[in-house]
This record gives C-alpha cells, structure tokens and sequence, in this order.
C-alpha cells in the first residue's frame, strides 16, 4: 500500500515538474517573441512584477465588504459585455480558412441546401460534426427571424461569457471569497481575451474552453461533496455527460481528457481512499461520455447526408508527419498536405506518412528534435497571434482605429502577452507550492494530467498552433486559485498600501518604454486594414463563377483611413479585368492582373470605393465570388447582371505600409525595408 502511495505521489511530481517547464517556456517566448530582439529585456521585470502586483491587490481587495466586491465584479462584467456588444457592432473581423467553411457549410444545412461545394470536408471530416450542430442553430435562429451573422455572434458570446463565469464561480469556491475573482474579471475586462478571437471567430476551440472550465467546476463541487441532494447529483452527472459528449464530438482530442479521467481513476484505486473515490462518479461518466461520441458522430454525418472519401481523407498519421516538419516547427504545412493529397487515397497516404516519419525522425537527430519539441511548446504557449487567429483585417471598423490599426494590434498583443506571462509566473508558484505538499489531491492530479496531456499530445505528437494551448488556461487559473486559497496571507493594518499604484505605473511604464524601443517595426509593419477574406480555397476545388461576355459585377466599400494597398483574387488564367474607383473623387485605378491577384500600389484616401471586374471579351470568364444564402460578408454584397439569390462577395483586402499579399496563402509580407 505504501509503494503505492510512493509511486502515485511520484507521478504527480513528474507531472509537476513537467508543466512547470512548460510554463518556464511560455513566460521566455512571451518576453521575446514576435520583435526578438534585445528590448524584450525590458519586459523582464514583469515576472516578478505581474505576480507580486495580483498578491497586493489580492490582499487589499479581501479587506472589501463582500457587498461592494460583488457589485464591483457585476459592474465590470456588464461593461466587459456593453464592450462585445460594441466590437460585434463597429468592428466585425473577416474570418478565414476552417470557421468559414463550418459556416458557410452550417448555413446550407439549415436551409436544406446542401451541396458539398468543395473537397474540405471530405479531407477534413472531423469538422462535419460541428457543422452540423451550428446548422441546426441557423434552423433555430432563422425562426426567429434572426441573421447568420447575428446567430453566431450570439453563439460566441454565449460560450466566452458562460466560460468566464465558470471560472469566476471555481475561483470564488476554492478561496471562499470575492477578491481573486474580481482579480479574473479584471483580466477578462482590461485584456484583449474577451474582445478578439475567442469572441469574433466562432470554432470549436471556445466550445472546448468552456468544457473543459465547466468540467472542472462539476468536478471540484463533488470533490467538496456540494451536492446535497441525489436528484442534484444526478442532474450534475447529465450535464457533465452532456458537456463532454459534446466536446468529444467537435473535438476528437478531447479523448485525452478521458484518459486523463482514467488514470485517476487507476490511481484512485491503487490509493484505496474514500476521498479519492468521492470524484470517480463524474469521473468515469467523462468516459462513457467520450466513449459515446464516437458513434454519436455517425449519426450527426448522416443527419446531413455527409460520407467520408477516402480519396480526399487524410489519415492521422498526416498530422503526425506535419507536426516533424523541422522547416515549420512542427505547425501546419501546406506543402505536406499538398504533396499528400496527390497521391490516389487515404491508405496510399498513410503508408507515406509513415515511411516519411520515420525519414524525419533519422534525419532530425535527437538535438533537433528536442530544439523541435522546445518550439512546439513556445507555439502553443505563445499568445502573440492569438487576437488575430483566423482573422484577415475587419470588415469595417472605427476611424480612430484605421488610422493607427498597426499600434492598437501591437498594444492589444502586448497588453496579452504580458498578462499571459503573469497568469504562467502564478501558475509556476503554484506548480512549486504543489510540489511541496506531500498528498495526492484528486482533482489537482486530474487536472495536471489534462494539462500535461495536451502539451505533450501536441509536443511529440501532433502538428500545433498557437490555439491548441489556450485548452489548458482553465487548468492554469484553478491551479492558481487553489494555491490562494491556502497560501497564509498577513493583512497590514496601514491605511494605505502604496505598492498597488507603484506596481501598476511600473508595469505601464515598462510596455510603454518596450513599445517606444520596437516603434520602427510597429510602423513599418504590413496590415490588413479593411478586407473581406472569407473563401473557400482553391486548394479544396470551389466553384468559380462565370461572368458573361461584356459584363460585369461591382461592389462597394469604404475605408476611413488612408491605404497604399489594394488586392482581389482572381482565377489563375482569367482574361477578366479589375478597376478601382472612388465614388467622390471619381477617380478610376487600373489595377494589375497578376496570376492569382489584381493589385494596386497607390495613395487610396478615406473615402467611398467600387470594385469593378468586367469581362471584356467575347467569352465568358471565370472569377471569383463567396456565396452565401444570407450571411454577410463585405460591408455591402456584389452587384451581379442578373438577380441571384443569396449573397456575393469579391475576396478583396486594402491594408497599409506598402505590403505585399499571396490572397492563396494569406501571408503578408514588405516589398521593401523602410529602415536599415
């Protein structure tokens, strides 16, 4: 019994000491990363600073009546959300890649208009089920006579705000008081978490955040024995089964919060504790959960008629073999996917795969490797991009923010960055206070092996992304706030406590003074100022649209701030021509016909504009138009020739500093250094 107890206390120590390495890495690419220069030494201080900053306002705010902090946290939270209502309203993101094709798939089926109009889903059906589910939402929505657009502003803004009050209610049963959570309402109310991606670009990562919180909270109130009553229980246990049936279902990774279930499950058993025991109720229903998944999926593919084909699908050795790409630190690779999809079906695919992991693994050596697996981690752990995830500029958006869009996204990232390197700093003290307590707590071990459990998956597994790491952050703020809650804090008896407003200032001071040192390539940096990004892809076989012989298709749009910019994607070998013209000043720019873009490099002033493409010939041309039934893409829709139903839209981006933009790939990149 007693090696038993040694070799579960073990495992919970090398589970510790493997996240705090994580966490180390999350703070040091967070100080360097995206300028990696000498001035992230100045953001340095704000390890010590950030953490030491939230243990002061902690021990002041406790001295509040709890009247006045739950008032404060309400007042915060409405502003939070008048402030969502405002983003969703004046600056509405053009999203692109996986979220659209959901949407756009999601709105065919809920008007019976399904018509696989591309090879995305057949090469990535995991996505299927998540289309479903959101198509039924359109159905619902639509009798309410409500816009896709709003639908699913609606859908994000339920998830995000149910998430944060998730994490504020764990935070408020683990302390037992109102002070660390209006510390995380504060966060979610002064950072860009609750305004950019997680609020604008609906996919199945907020869904997963919000499970694995709400799973955590279930979890936590049957570890205190909170629920009284059996009809509670039970109706806790069928709200868990149905949060993690669901999370399974738009997320196949999930599955490792089932394993995670399940070894603590075997460690409970090898324990033998009663208290142990008390969680592997909702423990194992996590599992039947996930376990039902599975054939649960079948049914909602078959609800809308999907079925996979295997000469489009990518086998999971696919995301294996991409995430050894030394080239691409183990993220996404087009040109893997590209040269997989040539070959004649998924099992040819997968035995390549094979053949080519293996070659990767020989060829890396183990110091490249574990350089590849330092990286993996920095990726996932790195919030730098995350406000601009699946996003390619705004549809529209304020005057004041056009104007200086490059310094308020480098604020709003900085702003993130800096408060993810607070959060992983607590998360390290709290990881040490963990290593020093001698029991094994169960939900603690639970939650170190999801954490772990998804770092590692996509560490030495899988290809990662900056998203992938966001799954752990309701796993960073328990840790967190179950060391609060037994840390030993003295309450001064001084009437004031300086070290708040010093603190604050200091860490001001030093993202100002960081922002100062990195001007340079703030204003020099490429954006996409005003775009509509939203497409299908030519990789996954669209359909084009064909423009008659001497007609054309226009559209309009306003920018607010002056651009040196402008393109449209265009079909590869079309003869069609595109013009520029502002509906004031009538002036007309000719813009350029390049392979896959027309492009202009000129002054473009605030203004009203029209996008033109007209087919000059005799021939019918090929362009490219989004469709849509009723979700909105650009400010306005393409004028067609003829009436059509539903919507258009040109995939067309004005932005500024003189860049330069592969519309295929989305990447932007300067035609020329403005500074040595």
């Amino acid at each position: 019994m007693f090696k038993r107890l040694k070799v579960i206390f073990a495992f919970k120590q090398l589970l510790i000491v493997l996240l705090s390495i994580a966490m180390l890495i999350g703070v040091a690419c967070n100080l360097v990363y995206p300028f990696e220069n000498t001035s992230s030494l100045i953001l340095l201080p704000i390890v010590f600073i950030g953490p030491l900053l939230v243990f002061f306002l902690y021990r002041y705010l406790k001295k509040l009546p709890p009247f006045l902090l739950k008032r404060i946290i309400l007042i915060a939270f409405l502003i939070m959300v008048l402030v969502q209502i405002y983003v969703f309203s004046a600056m509405p993101a053009t999203i692109y890649h996986d979220p659209f094709r959901v949407i756009q798939e999601a709105e065919q089926v809920s008007t019976g208009d399904i018509d696989w109009t591309s090879d995305y889903f057949w090469r990535y059906p995991n996505n299927v089920p998540l289309t479903a589910l959101v198509g039924f939402w359109f159905k619902l929505t639509n009798l309410l006579g409500l816009t896709p657009n709003l639908a699913i502003h609606i859908l994000s803004l339920l998830f995000l705000d149910s998430m944060i009050i998730i994490l504020l209610l764990t935070a408020r049963k683990l302390v037992s008081n109102l002070a660390l959570p209006l510390i995380g309402q504060l966060f979610f109310l002064l950072s860009p978490y609750a305004y950019t991606y997680n609020l604008q670009v609906f996919y199945s990562d907020l869904p997963i955040y919000f499970s694995i919180s709400a799973l955590l909270l279930i979890v936590l109130k049957w570890q205190k024995a909170d629920f009284k009553s059996k009809s509670w229980r039970f109706l806790s246990l069928v709200l868990l089964f149905l949060i993690c049936l669901f999370a399974q279902i738009i997320k196949p990774n999930f599955l490792i919060v089932a394993l995670a279930a399940f070894i603590t499950i075997l460690a409970a058993w090898l324990a033998k504790k009663k208290m142990i025991k008390v969680i592997t109720i909702p423990l194992i229903t996590i599992i039947l959960a996930v376990l039902i998944a599975f054939p649960a999926t079948k049914v909602l593919d078959s609800s809308i008629n999907f079925k996979n084909n295997e000469q489009y699908e990518l086998p999971i050795t696919h995301w294996i073999y991409m995430g050894l790409n030394l080239k691409r630190d183990g993220s996404y690779s087009g040109r893997d996917t590209k040269s997989a999809v040539k070959r004649v079906n998924i099992n040819a695919r997968e035995k390549a795969d094979i053949k080519g992991i293996s070659r990767r693994l020989k060829k890396a050596g183990i110091f490249n490797l574990i350089k590849l697996w330092t990286s993996k981690v920095a990726i996932l752990l790195n919030v730098s991009k995350y406000n601009h995830a699946y996003t390619g500029g705004y549809v529209s958006s304020p005057a004041w923010f056009q104007k200086d869009q490059a310094w308020w996204s480098s604020i709003a990232s900085l702003v993130l960055r800096l408060a993810f390197v607070t959060i992983y700093s607590l998360a390290l003290m709290s990881l040490y206070r963990l290593f020093k307590v001698k029991e094994v707590d169960p939900l603690s071990l639970f939650s170190l092996l999801i954490a772990v459990g998804y770092i590692t998956f996509h560490t030495f597994l899988w290809e990662v992304e900056g998203r992938y790491g966001q799954a752990i952050t309701p796993i960073l703020f328990l840790l967190i706030a179950n060391t609060f809650s037994k840390a030993v804090i003295t309450e001064k008896k001084r009437k004031r406590d300086w070290k708040i407003p010093v603190f604050i200032l200091a860490f001001l001071s030093l993202g100002g003074i960081y922002l100062k040192a990195n001007a340079r390539l703030i204003n020099s940096r490429g954006i996409a100022t005003i775009a509509q990004r939203s497409q299908l892809s030519n990789q996954y076989n669209p359909h084009v649209t064909w423009l008659a012989a001497h007609s054309s298709v226009t559209q309009n749009v306003s920018i607010a701030a002056t651009n040196d910019y402008f393109s449209i994607l265009k079909v590869k070998g079309s003869r069609a021509v595109a013009t520029l013209t502002n509906r004031t000043t009538k002036q007309t720019f000719n813009i350029n016909a390049g392979h896959t873009k027309y492009s202009i490099l000129n002054q473009l002033k605030p203004g009203e504009y029209q996008i033109k493409v007209t087919n000059p010939t005799n021939d019918q041309q090929a362009i490219w138009l989004v469709k849509t039934h009723n979700y909105q893409l650009g400010q306005e829709s393409a004028t067609m020739p003829e009436p059509t139903w539903g919507k258009r839209s040109f995939v067309y981006m004005f932005s500024q500093n003189r860049v330069h933009d592969d519309q295929g790939t989305f990447r932007i990149v300067k035609i020329k250094k403005p500074y040595k």
